[in-house]
C-alpha cells in the first residue's frame, strides 16, 4: 500500500517517473507562481519561494516576507507550504513548513477485498531552516536543513535532508544550480530505508521588454526518476497584473500516457499585488486525475 500511495503522489506532482522514493510529497511543487511557469524556477530571483526551489535566491529577496501556498487535489488530498524570509544587506535567513494530507482510504484485506469498514490516512510534514549568503551583487550561495516525517496507516518514517544552491547573474541572465533533498532516512517505514527524493536542477532566466516579460527554463535529474525539462513565461501588462504559462517534459509524458492533449502538459496562472500583499493562482490539468488548483498569498512585513 505504501508504494501505491507514493506512486499516486508522484503522479499528482506531475512526475511520471520510472521509480518512486520515500517522502514523495516533497516532490509536489510549491508556489502558484512557480507551478504556473511549469516549474522553471531554479534561477528566478527575488521570490521567497526560493525556500523550496533554490535557497541561494533568497539572498536576492528585498523585504521580509511571509508566503503560503494551498493546493487542492482529488480524493480529499491537500498540500500546503508556509515560509518566512528575512533578508539583510549581505545574507538572508528563512524557515518553512511543508505538509501533505492524503485523505482517507478504505482498508482492504485478502479476505475482505471490498473493505473492512475501517479507514486509514497518509500524512507528511517537513520543517526547514534556510540560510543564504550574498558573495557579490551577482553571486550568492544558500543551504537548507530539513527534518521530514511521514506516516501511512500505522507505519511512519523520518529523515534529515539538505538542499544546497548557487545563484549567479552574468550580463542580465540569471543562472541557478541546486541539489534538493539529499540526505538519509533515520527511521524506516517498515524494514528497509527508502531512497530519498533527491534531484539536481539547473536553470536560466532573463527579463525582456523592459522587464515586462520573464522567460525561464530548467533541466533536472532526479536520482529516482527520469530527466525533466521545463519552460515558463510571465508577462506583466501592468504592475499589478502578471499572466503566466509553462510546461515540462514530465507532464507531457504523463499526458501522452493517459491519452490527454497538449493542454494537459501545461499550467496556467495569474498574479496580482497591492500594497504589502501579493496573490497568485495556478491551474494545472491532469488527463487522468482531473484538475489541481493552487493559491499563494504573500505578505511583505
Amino acid at each position: 500500500m505504501k508504494s501505491i500511495i507514493a506512486a499516486l503522489l508522484v503522479l499528482l506532482a506531475g512526475a511520471a517517473t520510472a521509480g518512486t522514493s520515500g517522502f514523495a510529497f516533497l516532490q509536489i511543487p510549491a508556489g502558484a507562481r512557480a507551478v504556473a511557469m511549469g516549474g522553471a524556477f531554479t534561477s528566478v530571483s527575488g521570490d521567497p519561494m526560493g525556500l523550496y526551489w533554490n535557497p541561494a535566491t533568497l539572498a536576492t529577496v528585498q523585504e521580509q516576507t511571509f508566503t503560503s501556498t494551498y493546493t487542492g487535489y482529488l480524493m480529499d488530498m491537500q498540500a500546503g507550504f508556509a515560509g518566512w524570509v528575512k533578508p539583510t544587506s549581505d545574507d538572508a535567513v528563512g524557515a518553512s513548513i511543508n505538509y501533505f494530507y492524503g485523505g482517507s482510504f478504505i482498508r482492504t484485506t485478502m479476505t475482505e477485498p471490498t473493505g473492512t469498514g475501517e479507514e486509514f490516512s497518509t500524512n507528511g510534514l517537513a520543517f526547514s531552516g534556510t540560510y543564504a549568503r550574498k558573495l557579490s551583487p551577482t553571486l550568492s550561495l544558500g543551504a537548507t536543513g530539513r527534518f521530514v516525517y511521514s506516516s501511512i496507516d500505522t507505519y511512519s518514517g523520518n529523515a534529515f535532508l539538505v538542499d544546497a544552491g548557487l545563484w549567479f547573474q552574468p550580463s542580465g541572465i540569471s543562472l541557478g544550480l541546486v541539489l534538493r533533498n539529499a540526505g538519509l532516512q533515520t527511521k524506516a517505514f517498515y524494514q528497509e530505508n527508502d531512497p530519498m527524493p533527491t534531484e539536481i536542477a539547473a536553470g536560466a532566466s532573463t527579463s525582456l521588454l523592459n522587464d515586462k516579460l520573464l522567460v525561464a527554463a530548467d533541466i533536472s535529474y532526479p536520482f529516482q526518476g527520469d530527466f525533466n525539462a521545463a519552460v515558463g513565461v510571465e508577462y506583466r501588462p501592468m504592475d499589478a497584473l502578471a499572466l503566466r504559462a509553462g510546461g515540462n517534459l514530465r507532464d507531457k509524458n504523463a499526458a501522452d500516457n493517459a491519452g490527454g492533449s497538449i493542454l494537459d502538459a501545461l499550467a496556467f496562472g495569474a498574479g496580482t499585488n497591492w500594497s504589502m500583499l501579493s496573490l497568485d493562482y495556478a491551474f494545472k490539468p491532469f488527463a487522468d486525475l482531473g484538475n489541481a488548483h493552487r493559491v499563494s498569498l504573500g505578505i511583505r512585513l
